[in-house]
């Protein structure tokens, strides 16, 4: 074997190579992919050496002389100036390295920025242990996966990533360092990568325009301008969305699409994306737009994953379910690094028919390392979208025979904010005297999610093991920090006391399809007489600890198939005239129509 960063060969039982330090991945015959890790490290520094029971020589006392004084002066001048040398140098190369010379020319990544390994594993890690045992069970409500992988490294990768840079970009710099990883990672032809800009009013990179959206090509190392012509877009309009998926499908046809959403997100009533460039603070992609963006683009995706903070609920799942088969996403805020983007780029580089599953779990795990690394709480889940309307079913089945309960208290989870998280989530009029104390927020007031899992554990119901048994199999894969430890990776948002928060999910649910009973059941949730918080923190919930035993899982042989509904989401009898909304959904034949209540009539 060679190494496929610098050719240097590579011994039987090696893993590193010693020309450049490049980890490396083990691939089966069939395909599967034994994941080892493709960042180059730094060599760790050695420890100091402590030799046990040997006392230290006192030391001799010296004269203090001035002149040591006037040698080390100079020592610190000289030094000093070297360093700022070596820094100035360092800093050209590196800007070389990131800008463009002008908007046509492409960026050479000559020598690759090292990734540093964080060292430790993450705190908790889930993987799905029987998902082919219980899968039986359900395979006569579950689909079969839109991709189709060929195998043998004859599959095409279509990455399209969304890059809305916004105050992240402006002030932290931190699209400039993913495209530096995604630039640093290892692709083949098979592979292509497209990013669109937008969002921003200022790049870090001279060569990404601050006056309108632009479209790149990762080519060897290169950010390879391919489009040029775009105008300054709105890149929280769905149209936007929809238009970049199409040219990427047009002009990068691939049997393997994956979609990438950059950027901050608010959960699954203040949606996704804040640009700068926008006078409208409070503009975003909701659930419903990227719903109707990504069906009316005509591509199945294989992944649909979001780098943004809290997009990880069972409602993200509902809306993208007939679009995809896997969602990557965080039930929590994510670190501004976000996630870690060259190892699973270069895992599709190096075989371009690794399992999906594989590439989910890098990106999982890297996120959670990277976000250890930046000493910051974080969560990241690999969900099967198949099981998506099972679990919406076994979840509403459970809410309703435990209506009674959910209202008695305020389920919602406390989460710390991050830099990631959309300000006009937290008003000021909400903060209690300890938000103003330590001049932080939690989330247990702000989007009302709850952690499903953790939902179901309060309960000890034959709803509640037919819903905990449903998620086991819908998460693939999930790991967390140790301070997130308590969340399994999928959440639901219930709406306490919140009229106003109400009053723009129901707009935004009607719009995504979900049923008139299930809306109107959230609607309790406002002025529920609930006494207080529920106490989490002394809970005997602990997070994915407590689903190891085989005992957990549900005898489905009890479940009565015939109260399962797949048109669940969509209510058919519902009387849209109770309602005054502009724009209404209406399905047909599996294609999305809408109506215009203005006369118009229905138009696709």
């Amino acid at each position: 074997m060679y190494c496929v960063r610098c050719g240097d060969l590579i011994e039987k039982d090696e893993l590193i190579c010693d020309k450049c330090g490049l980890r490396f991945t083990v691939v089966n015959n069939d395909g599967s992919t034994v994941y080892i890790n493709q960042s180059p490290i730094k060599p760790a520094t050695p420890m100091e050496t402590v030799q046990p029971n040997v006392k230290a020589k006192p030391k001799k006392k010296k004269k203090f002389r001035f002149g040591w004084i006037i040698a080390l002066a100079s020592v610190a001048v000289f030094l000093f100036i070297c360093f700022a040398g070596i820094a100035a140098l360092g800093s050209g190369i590196l800007l070389g390295i990131l800008l463009f010379s002008d908007d046509s020319e492409p960026v050479v990544v000559s020598n690759p920025t090292e990734v540093n390994s964080p060292g430790n594993v993450p705190a908790v890690t889930y993987e799905n242990p029987n998902q082919e045992d219980q899968s039986e069970y359900f395979s006569n409500v579950i689909r079969e996966p839109f991709t189709e992988i060929k195998g043998d490294g004859t599959d095409t990768v279509t990455v399209m990533i969304y890059m809305n840079g916004s105050d992240l970009e402006s002030q932290y710099g931190c699209a400039t360092s993913d495209l530096k990883e995604m630039l640093n990672a290892t692709l083949s032809d098979n592979v292509n990568v497209v990013i669109q800009t937008g969002g921003t009013k200022k790049w870090k990179t001279d060569g990404i325009s601050n006056k309108h959206s632009q479209r790149f090509l990762v080519n060897n190392g290169q950010l390879e301008l391919i489009d040029d012509s775009l105008g300054q877009l709105d890149i929280t309009d769905e149209n936007t969305l929809k238009d970049f998926i199409v040219f990427c499908r047009d002009n990068y046809p691939a049997n393997r699409n994956i979609l990438i959403f950059w950027n901050h997100g608010g959960g699954v009533v203040y949606g996704y994306g804040v640009d700068e460039n926008l006078n409208d603070a409070y503009a975003a992609l909701t659930l419903d737009e990227i719903q109707r963006a990504t069906k009316d683009a005509g591509v199945k995706f294989e992944l649909i994953g979001f780098d943004a903070c809290l997009m990880g609920g069972l409602e993200t799942a509902c809306v993208l379910c007939d679009v995809a088969d896997y969602l990557v996403v965080s039930e929590d805020f994510e670190p501004g690094e976000g996630w870690e983007y060259q190892n699973w780029l270069s895992l599709l580089g190096y075989n371009s028919s690794t399992s999906m599953t594989d590439v989910g779990k890098v990106i999982v795990d890297d996120f959670v390392r990277e976000s250890m690394s930046q000493d910051s709480e974080g969560i990241l889940a690999l969900i099967d979208l198949r099981y998506t309307r099972l679990l919406y079913s076994t979840w509403t089945e459970f809410a309703y025979s435990n209506e009674t309960d959910l209202l008695a208290h305020d389920y919602s989870m406390e989460m710390h904010r991050s830099d990631r998280a959309m300000e006009k989530m937290f008003k000021d009029v909400n903060r209690d005297i300890w938000d103003w104390i330590s001049d932080d927020y939690t989330m247990e007031t702000y989007c009302y999610a709850v952690d499903i899992m953790a939902l179901a554990s309060t309960m000890d119901t034959e709803e509640s093991k037919a819903l905990e048994t449903v998620l086991k199999s819908a998460v693939l894969y999930c790991s967390s920090t140790a301070g997130d430890s308590y969340l399994t990776g999928l959440s639901v948002t219930l709406p306490y006391g919140d009229n106003e928060f109400f009053s723009e999910l129901e707009g935004i649910f009607n719009k995504c399809g979900f049923d008139s009973k299930y809306i109107t059941f959230l609607e309790k949730f406002v002025d529920a007489g609930y006494s207080g918080s529920y106490d989490w923190e002394n809970s005997d919930f602990n997070g994915w600890d407590s689903y190891y035993d085989d005992s957990y899982y549900y005898d489905w042989n009890d479940y009565d198939w015939n109260d399962y509904d797949w048109d669940s989401f969509y209510d058919s009898e519902y009387d849209w005239d109770d309602y005054n909304y502009d724009w209404y959904d209406y399905y047909y034949n599996d294609d999305l129509w809408y109506f215009d209540d203005t006369g118009s009539g229905y138009y696709y």
